[in-house]
């Protein structure tokens, strides 16, 4: 069956209750929640308190559908809580995760452009960027970078808005937030609640979100509370009648405190009173499900039908909406009955499109547009990290002095070993360039890419492609200017020769970022990824031929392990295998050397230093390799996503 999409850029959510009941999830052996409940309705915002540990982010993380849970259910109007219900679904993490290098405006841009769908105009995509910025007062830093910590950019509280600002973009119905007040002072704490509250209830969203201790304020804009302890429930209800809730159980606390202190209070204080609470907890919990509401006596369907008013979604679920004196599970639930009515004439028009664009297509945007979009986003992230003025720097000085030391150097057999010396430091340099390239940025990025492909932006395919694609020019601007002019300076030929040489050169440089690609990757932590690129890089070049000529027999085959062995021997053997037959003389360097009048070739000097392959093998050995490692590359950032602990 196909559904019709109705997209409007800002539209008022159907009436909706999420309820989760009997969630536990167990990891390692270890009872991290255990038999919790409750329910959120939209036009509301659920508050989920506790102490530290007590389980907040990891209930947040079920029903954001990044955690599985071990037993329980997760329904939305009494009907199993789809993947396909989860698409109207926005979880907004702790730690606001952005590509450091990018403006906010550069990353609402590319935002709308890769969630919203391709059949959304650009015009109305931009307008909707815009009415976002003006509702969070984010228009005074949209030209200010995202920053991390090595770079300044955005406060603390300009980047929490700008996670929910692209959130809002895609016009979610549930809005999953963790912890969005920490590491707020208290102002903009305030502001920034008091944006979702008029969010929650001008457009009927759904909000739940955890919060440590909030202020008095903050407090009493919540609709709903669930308390946890311990992984359990100890309390879910009316905010505002919690502290009536604990009274009524026979505990006493002081009066004119931060209501959040007092909860938080009650549920660390001794053990007896924690069992007490959790007990009572027990006693009192009530089932819930589409019936209806308990309070301890039962509340039939059929008498739901005369305390509230009855209502249908799309779905064909009806929804009661609740009375002002409801009772919900262990407190009192009591609801404003003004309702916020959205002008309709502030809507944008709606787009009904045809059934090939259903809620069943997994991607909103084609192949081409996610490609295109990461791609510029990925020039702007890495431009001002592939042309750091320090690497710029260090390419002029090194090219510098390179071109002196090796200046014009004559071709003769004298100078053959200092000459491989100049074929074989580039290939070293740009090398360990090139491989700890990728490694950075798959560092700065895989979290980020990883929040995304979690919300469905794009294909993994896509941002692979668009990666390797938008990075290429880049990373071969540097490397052809300098050993360009580095080639002419020494006088290793003609213009044949230099296209030979830099081609071999940047060839090298494709396959070990391939190799850096799959690091990157795989390691994540800092010093042991440096480790690994640094053992990596001076196992080749001991083993890559200019170093160590001469292999013990039994070990000689060891020199067809480094990447650098390749092009070092195709450059050597297009560049100096012409050299001009010679008598040996009265040297005994050479194997063939019977006699003073045996004649030595190229090839046999070649030999010698242990470069017995031929150029075609060299060139095809290293194509052989790029291809394979960036495939391996691709599966293994598949793998690190999948198995990424949430």
């Amino acid at each position: 069956m196909n559904f019709v999409y109705i997209f409007s850029m800002k539209t008022r959510s159907n009436d909706a209750i999420v309820t989760f009941k009997d969630i536990c999830l167990t990891l390692k052996d270890k009872v991290i929640l255990n038999n919790v409940n409750g329910r959120a309705r939209s036009g509301q915002i659920l508050a989920i308190m506790g102490p530290t540990g007590s389980g907040k982010t990891s209930l947040l993380n079920i029903l954001a559908g990044n955690v599985s849970l071990t037993s329980g259910s997760i329904d939305m109007n009494g009907n199993p809580f789809t993947k396909l219900q989860r698409r109207k679904q926005a979880y907004i993490l702790q730690n606001d995760l952005f590509l450091s290098r990018l403006t906010l405006r550069e990353t609402l841009y590319f935002t709308a452009m890769i969630r919203l769908p391709d059949h959304v105009s650009k015009t109305n995509k931009m307008a909707r960027i815009e009415e976002i910025v003006d509702a969070l007062h984010l228009r005074k830093c949209l030209d200010t970078t995202m920053g991390d910590s090595m770079h300044k950019g955005l406060s603390g509280g300009e980047k929490k808005r700008a996670s929910i600002a692209c959130e809002l973009l895609t016009d979610p119905d549930i809005m999953l937030i963790d912890e969005p007040t920490s590491g707020l002072d208290s102002s903009t704490a305030y502001v920034l609640m008091e944006e979702l509250r008029d969010f929650a209830s001008q457009y009927n969203k759904m909000i739940l979100t955890t919060i440590h201790q909030p202020s008095n304020q903050i407090f009493h804009m919540f609709s709903s509370l669930t308390l946890l302890v311990n992984g359990k429930t100890a309390y879910f209800g009316d905010a505002q009648t919690a502290l009536q809730y604990f009274s009524d159980l026979g505990l006493t606390f002081p009066d004119h405190f931060n209501t959040a202190d007092v909860l938080l209070e009650l549920v660390t204080t001794t053990t007896d009173v924690v069992n007490k609470i959790l007990e009572e907890s027990d006693k009192r919990k009530i089932e819930t499900d589409d019936s209806g509401f308990y309070d301890g006596k039962t509340l039939h369907a059929d008498e739901a039908d005369t305390h509230g008013v009855v209502q249908s979604n799309l779905n064909g679920n009806v929804l009661k909406t609740p009375t002002s004196n409801e009772v919900v599970c262990l407190g009192y639930h009591k609801r404003d009955p003004t309702g916020i009515v959205l002008d309709v004439s502030s809507l944008q028009h709606m787009a009904i499109t045809s059934p090939a664009r259903s809620l069943n297509r997994k991607w909103g945007i084609s192949f081409w547009t996610q490609f295109r979009m990461l791609c510029w986003r990925n020039v702007k992230q890495s431009r001002s990290r592939v042309f750091d003025e320090c690497i710029i720097a260090h390419a002029l000085i090194f090219g510098c002095v390179f071109s002196v030391i090796y200046y014009q150097m004559t071709h003769s057999l004298d100078t053959f070993h200092d000459r491989m010396g100049a074929v074989f430091l580039p290939l070293v340099i740009w090398g360990f360039h090139m491989i700890f390239e990728p490694t950075i940025s798959f560092m700065e990025e895989l979290e980020v890419v990883r929040k995304e492909r979690k919300s469905g932006a794009y294909r993994l395919s896509a941002y692979y492609t668009a990666k390797m694609v938008s990075g290429l020019p880049m990373s071969i601007v540097l490397p052809v200017a300098q050993l360009t002019a580095m080639f002419w300076f020494v006088g290793f030929g003609g213009p044949i020769e230099c296209v030979m040489y830099v081609g071999l050169n940047l060839l090298s440089c494709f396959t070990l970022q391939s190799l850096g690609y799959i690091v990157g990757a795989f390691v994540q932590n800092v010093k042991y990824s440096f480790a690994v690129v640094n053992t990596t890089m001076v196992i080749f070049i001991l083993l890559g031929g200019f170093f160590n000529t001469s292999f013990p027999t039994w070990f000689s085959w060891a020199k067809y392990l480094s990447i650098l062995h390749y092009p070092f021997a195709a450059i050597v053997t297009l560049l100096f295998g012409d050299i001009e037959p010679f008598r040996c003389g009265n040297s005994e360097i050479y194997l063939n050397c019977k006699n003073e009048t045996q004649i030595i070739t190229g090839s046999d000097v070649l030999n010698n230093v242990g470069i017995d392959l031929p150029v075609y093998c060299c060139i095809g050995t290293l194509v052989a390799l790029v291809i394979p490692l960036r495939v391996l590359g691709y599966y293994v950032i598949k793998y690190k996503l999948y198995n990424m602990l949430f």
